[in-house]
């Protein structure tokens, strides 16, 4: 799949799936716009882009402010007169407290980032993309979004599966100008250290994700942030021209069990 001259915003670029997804259109002739609001982490991805030949740009923006998205489309459409794909990735989780701990606060930050930022950038860039009558939005949800989870509070799934609402509502909108929209739900995916996740409050161990692996995902190991990228560039090349609209699991087969059945063998 070659994307010669082609423009991608990756937002939430900074590492994990965002920064791999940003490697996987560089290495493939893409400009890799990389977003994030850490500004270092995405001027890091960017250089080490660069580094290797390719052509990445960093942006530190807050996806969940209207002037900060518009600003920075309307300068990567000055910069290149053109944007061809975006990936919608940029999330926070807000961590975990049964719904009667959970504040309006945390509740409107993770909507704000997870929901209003995919739809911000969308609207931002649909502008660009109607007139060239071309463009692929890929939406970044989560299993959680429909299939709920017990361990990531009431905010986050519900952003998660507002995603899912936004990428059909969008895809309804914009597939009469030539715009492929679609959605992809990751299972597990391995975007951390192991030291990392001893210091996470998140009720996630090296041990429960042994424990999850067992129970949940048929093909027996964690999930690799290239395993979402890879399917992120299929959508947003030629083969995908005729997908719209869907939501494609990329879970290793956990979709085929329950959430609930996974929820109470871990013991969140």
């Amino acid at each position: 799949m070659d994307f010669k001259d082609k423009v991608a915003i990756i937002t939430g670029g900074a590492r994990g799936i965002g920064a791999t997804t940003c490697w996987a259109f560089a290495n493939r002739g893409a400009t890799a716009i990389v977003v994030d609001i850490n500004g270092e982490g995405a001027k890091k991805v960017a250089a080490d882009i660069q580094t290797k030949g390719f052509n990445a740009v960093a942006y530190t923006a807050d996806v969940s402010d209207k002037k900060s998205v518009d600003d920075l489309v309307e300068d990567v459409f000055k910069k290149f007169g053109r944007v061809d794909i975006l990936v919608n990735n940029a999330y926070i989780s807000g961590g975990y407290a049964i719904v009667t701990e959970t504040s309006q606060e945390t509740w409107d930050k993770v909507i704000a980032v997870n929901l209003t930022g995919a739809f911000l950038f969308a609207k931002a860039v649909a502008k660009i993309m109607i007139p060239q009558k071309s463009g692929k939005i890929i939406n970044i949800s989560s299993g959680a979004g429909t299939s709920g989870s017990l361990s990531s509070g009431v905010q986050y799934p519900a952003s998660k599966a507002g995603i899912i609402g936004l990428t059909l509502g969008l895809a309804g909108d914009l597939a009469p100008f030539g715009i492929n929209v679609n959605c992809i739900t990751p299972g597990l995916i391995r975007t951390w250290e192991p030291e990392e996740m001893a210091k996470q409050a998140t009720g996630w161990t090296l041990e429960k994700v042994d424990s999850y692996i067992a129970v949940e995902v048929p093909l027996k190991r964690v999930g690799e942030p290239e395993d979402i990228a890879e399917t992120v560039v299929f959508l947003a090349s030629e083969g995908a021209s005729y997908i719209v609209g869907e939501v494609i699991n990329v879970d290793g087969g956990g979709v085929i069990d329950s959430v609930a059945k996974r929820e109470s063998l871990l013991g969140f």
